[in-house]
């Protein structure tokens, strides 16, 4: 089991060069923050992910994929 201090440097690094800031409340849910890193524009906010769905590196590896697929369709779309 990953502890959620690992959830999110895993989170969080795997959006380098992007500025990520992941929280995971007490609750257990997850928010996450994905800013540009010349302009700090925020291009991606989400909140309210359960961290239980991401306890495994291989969940967190296929929900961090479609957040980079998410994140390459808005910028083709500019």
């Amino acid at each position: 089991m990953m502890s959620m201090l690992q959830q999110r440097q895993l989170i969080e690094a795997s959006f380098v060069p992007y500025i990520c800031k992941c929280t995971i409340s007490t609750e257990g849910f997850v928010s996450i923050r994905v800013s540009d890193p010349n302009t700090e524009a925020v291009l991606l906010n989400l909140t309210g992910i359960s961290s239980s769905q991401l306890m495994s590196w291989s969940s967190i590896s296929a929900f961090v994929e479609g957040l980079h697929r998410e994140l390459d369709r808005m910028k083709s779309e500019r």
